[in-house]
């Protein structure tokens, strides 16, 4: 297997997409901003710094795959930056009344929207909900414990674990060190595997360098020449299909969940009743 972006992982039905994130993002917002409304604030709150996404969620999970991109782009995805951007726009300044409402505290070691904002305040007639506009959004939208447009804890565990258990399998870790040996090959002597090639310092930089593009050049081709992606896909999957079985009841309740959420995200965005 040259590429897995094709290839869906077994714990995908059970992580939002990108659209879905996205609308259940939007919908916060939305419900954010009608509670405010409530107190008599106007606000809007902001935009969403959308960060590069890959085409599908196995485009790049083992890395560069395809030569003549990594040729021409180095070890960073075409589209992704390659240097930390910079810090986001400061949120619109509210009054501490405002913030009140938004947060559900005025206590700065209590995070905001959180279980430790309690609410209760009175504003402008009307009972400050728990954790505030923010608090209220998110119960309204949220499960298990995940941020609105966030995957219930026990994918995420499944998804990222998977990942690290197949990396230290022998099956994998015999192909890691084929690659490694045809790395050396292409005089690239100082990386066990493609993480520590890809993540080199070297490589943060506005361009990619001749080197770098050659590194990853190297990394892509060795990685075909001894089928690291199709073994590290083959056990990573395996590994989720073994913890899918043990968290079966949790996950069924996920997968019906994630149904749920986007049903309430849509009556946000489209069906809401005018507010009391």
């Amino acid at each position: 297997m040259e590429s897995a972006a094709s290839r869906s992982l077994p714990i995908d039905p059970y992580l939002l997409t990108n659209e879905q994130a996205d609308r259940l993002e939007a919908a916060q917002r939305t419900l954010v901003a009608r509670c405010m409304n409530r107190f008599g604030v106007t606000y809007r709150p902001p935009e969403p710094v959308t960060p590069f996404r890959p085409g599908t969620r196995t485009q790049y999970r083992y890395g560069v795959t395809d030569p003549a991109d990594a040729a021409r782009y180095g070890f960073a995805p075409p589209g992704a930056p390659r240097t930390p951007p910079p810090p986001p726009e400061p949120p619109p300044s509210l009054s501490a009344e405002a913030s009140m409402v938004l947060t559900g505290t005025d206590d700065p070691k209590a995070k905001p929207g959180s279980g430790a904002a309690k609410g209760g305040q009175r504003v402008g007639g009307r009972t400050v909900p728990a954790g505030g506009c923010l608090g209220e959004a998110r119960a309204a939208l949220r499960t298990d414990g995940a941020e609105a447009g966030g995957d219930a804890p026990v994918a995420d565990r499944i998804n990222a674990g998977s990942f690290e258990k197949a990396k230290g399998d022998p099956r994998v870790a015999g192909v890691l060190a084929r690659w490694a040996d045809c790395m050396k090959q292409h005089g690239f002597t100082a990386y066990g595997d493609p993480l520590q090639a890809s993540g080199d310092p070297a490589w943060r930089t506005p361009r990619p360098s001749a080197k770098e593009r050659e590194a990853a050049t190297a990394d892509a081709r060795c990685k075909k020449e001894h089928n690291v992606v199709g073994v590290w896909f083959t056990v990573d999957a395996a590994y989720q299909r073994q913890e899918i079985e043990r968290n079966a009841k949790e996950l069924a309740a996920v997968k019906a969940e994630l149904t749920a959420r986007q049903e309430r995200a849509g009556a946000a965005l489209g069906a809401l009743p005018p507010g009391p």
